[in-house]
């Protein structure tokens, strides 16, 4: 490769000057609105369109195990930033192109080179552990040139923690640059005594290297195209971290399913979703586990783990098992109040990092979740539906139990009946159901509500999870078990409905807070109560009809709280804001409990929204702002995207509206009331997999009415309600 470049050797003073004028081009970095992600493992890096990781853009960089590998890689020609012309990501999220031009210079010897006449391939490809990128340089000028590629580089080795913002007393120690002719190592002593470093490796070698620096100077003859390749390796020694390996291999030996509709458009939301499953999840000892989001929520998550799982069953079984089979084996074993754990208890966030490792956050892991293990029963009840894994099912229920009797035990403390929560590490979260921010659960009057607080939506999913150990029970043969279970759940409903219905709202209150005291707001939790199967047909056709009123559905999808509230701010995380993953359960709810008219309005805004984003893809949440006709939503500005559970969001509406009901053991799938939204007129779903056999659907809008036509290959029966 060498043989490609010609290195110009330049006295030590005029490469000082060289050196030196990045105070130039420092002051030339653009800053873009557009991003790229890209993540292999547990490695991910986001970066701008063009590839560099700009120092406006605080959250960008290389990461890894909760580390900031890699500050800066920018990339310069003649001391200008380049031009983005285009850039694609693999559709696994791995990998990218970025094509790049030059702006107009002046060159050294006087002459204006006219913008557009040369091109730069930025290819940059992730591993578990590494990185690379190579630079393609082509000359489309008339005439020969001879110019200087520059590399920008730098590493701070902050912990992700402290790239979102928080403050640290001490911090360990950045240890002095290696730096030859073909390479750099840049490294960092923590206080937890780990030493992590970044060594870029990179090909040809050239004199003109400094500690922040490297320079190429080309001879670019016309359309003979130069090849520079870096190679950018992270190490973390001794750090404990997760035991993670690639999954892209994985994936593409994976039977994947297809699903397609006759809108184009609407198949790309589709095909972006399940895309983006796959580049978030990670292949643990324990199987693929969808890793919440990035950049800030790149690792497990309990919640977003089991949501995320759900709303892709149908679909990848496999997530669901690897997911159950993760939280299970880091299921909470005794009480220790730093990380709020207690035995039984599903975890709610596992970090690893030099804080994590310091005990300067909790998240090592930390329990301090309400809803992640009734969620937990959930998912593995509805896996066993679609799978008929029995074998799973015998090695996980020990598990199970201990998470059922986590709820009757530690849930709920005062015996009402009701599951609440509160925190007992210093450090942890406020607020452990899914709207965690610090002021999500209020009172009508604005106050902040103080804990312990039962949420509505817990109660739902509570209900749930007793129903799941029931059927699971059965299952198993152990009929003392099903009938205890059974019990709690008609006697949790009883009191759920006589206490949290709120008859003048036609809603659930938002929740019970210190003293018993009513959270009297109309909110987004309520409607999620639809989908757990605890609201009563004739409660759940007004909760229906209050939660399309404009109050709370924006047309982009539904607020967490009513505009008019005293809190509602639509700029604001819990308090107005729309989540595609919450709106999505909601109408989930709606159609099975027969609104899949509005379901399908639902779906169509969700769909709608995700046209005004970059591949279609739908972000962790946006603004509560009215939908203007002829303009998109407004956009959140530290939204994560990707983000597993948004990009579920579709899946789990489109399950409901076609009433997917499996019994794998029976080899049957039973469809209730297939229903295709107004604006879909065909959807055909190939490569379902009901307990391991194969199903072909079609589904043709005939007016009002919703034909299936079955596929000839079908391996279960079919049955339609």
């Amino acid at each position: 490769m060498t043989d490609q470049i010609e290195m110009k050797l330049l006295p030590a003073l005029e490469q000082e000057e060289i050196i030196n004028s990045f105070a130039l081009i420092e002051g030339r970095e653009q800053v873009s609105t557009s991003t790229l992600t890209l993540k292999c493992g547990d490695t991910f890096l986001l970066a701008d369109a063009c590839g560099d990781l700009l120092a406006a853009r605080q959250e960008m960089g290389l990461f890894r195990h909760g580390t900031r590998f890699l500050r800066t890689c920018n990339l310069f020609l003649e001391g200008l930033p380049l031009t983005m012309l285009s850039h694609q990501v693999a559709d696994i999220g791995d990998s990218a192109h970025i094509d790049l031009t030059n702006t107009a210079f002046t060159s050294s010897g006087g002459e204006l080179v006219e913008a557009g006449v040369v091109h730069v391939n930025r290819y940059i490809e992730l591993e578990q552990d590494y990185q690379t990128q190579t630079f393609t340089v082509t000359n489309f000028a008339t005439e020969p040139l001879q110019l200087r590629l520059s590399l920008k580089i730098g590493a701070d080795f902050c912990d992700l923690f402290e790239v979102r913002g928080m403050q640290r007393p001490l911090r360990g120690t950045l240890q002095a640059p290696k730096v030859q002719r073909d390479r750099i190592v840049l490294s960092y002593c923590g206080l937890d005594t780990v030493e992590r470093s970044t060594h870029i490796a990179f090909e040809p070698a050239t004199s003109l290297v400094s500690a922040e620096r490297i320079d190429w100077v080309l001879s670019l003859p016309r359309s003979e195209p130069v090849t520079i390749r870096l190679t950018i390796n992270t190490h973390d020694g001794n750090a404990e971290t997760i035991l993670t390996t690639p999954a892209t291999t994985l994936w593409r030996e994976q039977q994947l399913p297809t699903i397609s509709t006759n809108d184009p458009l609407f198949n790309q939301l589709l095909q972006r979703g399940m895309n983006d499953l796959m580049m978030l999840s990670t292949m643990t000892p324990h199987g693929f586990y969808p890793f919440a989001g990035i950049p800030w929520f790149s690792c497990p998550f309990g919640r977003d783990g089991l949501l995320t799982a759900l709303e892709f069953l149908p679909w990848f079984p496999q997530v669901a098992q690897g997911t159950l089979a993760f939280l299970a084996a880091y299921q909470g074993t005794k009480v220790e109040p730093f990380t709020d754990e207690e035995p039984g208890r599903i975890l709610h966030e596992f970090r690893t990092g030099e804080m994590a490792n310091l005990r300067e956050i909790p998240y090592i892991p930390y329990y301090g979740t309400v809803d992640a293990t009734p969620l937990f029963l959930i998912v593995l009840e509805a896996y066993i539906r679609w799978t008929n894994d029995f074998a799973f099912l015998d090695k996980i229920w020990p598990n199970a139990e201990a998470a059922a009797q986590w709820i009757v035990e530690y849930g709920d403390r005062d015996g009402d009946g009701f599951i609440e929560y509160h925190t007992a590490s210093e450090k942890g979260l406020s607020n452990q159901g899914w709207k965690d921010a610090w002021d999500a659960i209020v009172h009508g009057d604005g106050r902040v509500a103080r804990a312990p607080k039962a949420l509505c939506e817990v109660q739902g999913y509570v209900y749930a999870a007793y129903q799941s150990m029931a059927t699971l029970a059965r299952k198993l043969g152990k009929m003392q078990a099903v009938q205890q279970w059974e019990e709690r759940a008609e006697a949790l409903q009883e009191r759920f409905l006589q206490t949290f219905w709120w008859e003048d709202e036609h809603v659930f209150y938002q929740a019970l807070a210190e003293n018993k005291e009513l959270c009297d707001v109309v909110s987004s939790n309520a409607g999620q109560c639809l989908w757990t199967g605890i609201v009563p047909n004739e409660k759940a056709r007004l909760l229906i009809k209050r939660l399309m009123q404009e109050d709370m559905f924006s047309g982009w999808g539904i607020r967490t709280l009513s505009t008019r509230e005293k809190r509602y701010n639509p700029m604001s995380y819990h308090n107005g804001s729309i989540w595609p993953h919450d709106t999505a359960l909601i109408g989930a709810g709606f159609a099975l409990q027969g609104g899949k008219d509005e379901a399908g309005k639902v779906l169509k805004s969700l769909y709608a929204a995700s046209q005004y984003y970059e591949d279609s893809r739908l972000p962790e949440l946006y603004c509560g702002f009215v939908r203007r006709p002829g303009y998109g939503p407004t956009r959140y500005p530290v939204s994560c995207s990707p983000q597993a559970w948004a990009a579920g969001a579709p899946f789990i509406l489109i399950s409901a509206l076609l009433g997917l009901h499996p019994n794998a053991e029976a080899h049957r799938l039973t469809l209730h009331q297939p229903t295709l939204p107004e604006w879909l007129h065909t959807l055909e779903i190939n490569g379902l997999f009901v307990g391991g056999r194969r199903v072909h659907l079609r589904f043709i809008r005939m007016g009002e009415h919703t034909e299936v036509v079955l596929g000839k290959e079908n391996e279960v029966d079919i049955r339609v309600l």
